[in-house]
């Protein structure tokens, strides 16, 4: 019933209480589409390529990355480094102390030494330890996991969403997410194959990491590519040519407000207090309704279009503060609305 209701607010946008006063954005800043630039294996000894070539890359373009940590092989140079990045805007996400992998090869049985506690929340003392950040994001080598240890890591407080894992590597992880139906606990992605062999798309279609990124603005939907370096001795790594390409595209269509690139963290926060804080329009006042555990555990800033009415000026307040707002129209403004701030009065 509810994605029946939400299919049918899509086509009559705004549907709630106020109908013809308020709309929430479905992506950020009125964006088609989301996307998410994910480089795995971030401290391994082969990912050289992520900090001498996909992030001067990124930085120049002004892109964010989300790095997946393998903590325990970090060096201090590079926890050093990781200030600078956190600093910068890119996400770091938990990809275990020590990589080890989780399973046997296509069975649900883990390996000898697998442990919970050591691989996860070691790996998030240590971060925390290092750098005085929280990671909330998880991604499992080779996006295997056992059941048991997907329930740990969604139990754990500090976490906000998951990569898909199965226990079988057959590519049936990969896909999109739709804008209301994320999975915060089971986040599709599609992997960079030079061959394409486990992607959506094929590389004579032309460059994978942009066909991913174009189906978010195609479908309205947020894409999420994962990869581990560029032009250096990982897996599967990027060619440069490859990755500028895709960078200059991500660019051009964040510039035309397209596409909202951001790390996961930031995506998962957006939709779930989207869906689930009841913000609402009630007069001169905008509200919402925290109770859903959904909502006060994920809930932050969303894109709010208002549309003013003759009496009203067009000045917002927030805690008796004044709160910038973008006027699209001589009668539409568009703010950031945080619900955890409180109600939002308008003049």
């Amino acid at each position: 019933m509810y994605r029946r209701f939400t299919a049918l607010c899509l086509l009559l946008l705004p549907c709630i209480s106020s109908a013809a006063n308020l709309q929430i954005q479905t992506w950020y800043g009125g964006a088609k589409g989301a996307h998410t630039i994910a480089h795995d294996d971030y401290c391994s000894s082969v990912t050289t390529g992520i900090e001498q070539n996909a992030i001067p890359i990124l930085n120049q373009r002004g892109l964010k990355a989300s790095l997946g940590l393998i903590a325990g092989s970090c060096s201090d140079a590079q926890w050093q480094t990781l200030k600078t990045r956190i600093k910068q805007g890119h996400e770091l996400f938990n990809h275990t102390l020590t990589h080890r992998g989780m399973l046997e090869p296509g069975s649900l049985a883990p390996i000898s030494g697998w442990d919970n506690v050591k691989e996860i929340v070691s790996a998030q003392q240590l971060v925390q330890s290092k750098l005085g950040y929280t990671m909330h994001f998880v991604a499992f080598p080779s996006d295997l996991a056992t059941p048991e240890a997907k329930a740990f890591v969604e139990a754990l407080p500090d976490t906000l969403g998951v990569r898909a894992a199965k226990h079988l590597y057959d590519g049936k992880a990969a896909g999109i997410n739709e804008a209301d139906d994320v999975q915060p606990m089971f986040v599709k992605w599609d992997s960079y194959w030079r061959d394409g062999k486990w992607s959506l798309y094929k590389p004579n279609r032309g460059n994978i990491l942009i066909q991913h990124a174009q189906a978010a603005i195609d479908d309205g939907v947020w894409t999420y590519s994962t990869m581990h370096g560029v032009a250096d001795a990982s897996w599967e790594s990027v060619p440069v040519d490859q990755y500028t390409a895709y960078a200059d595209f991500l660019a051009a269509k964040v510039k035309s407000g397209e596409l909202w690139v951001a790390g996961p963290s930031d995506i998962l926060r957006y939709q779930m207090t989207r869906q689930f804080c009841g913000i609402q329009l009630n007069g001169d006042t905008i509200k919402a309704d925290l109770s859903d555990w959904r909502c006060s555990r994920y809930a932050s800033a969303v894109t709010v279009d208002i549309k003013l009415t003759d009496q009203q000026q067009g000045v917002f307040t927030q805690q008796g503060k004044p709160l910038v707002s973008q006027m699209l129209d001589k009668k539409t403004a568009r703010l950031a609305y945080n619900p955890k701030l409180g109600e939002v009065k308008i003049n």
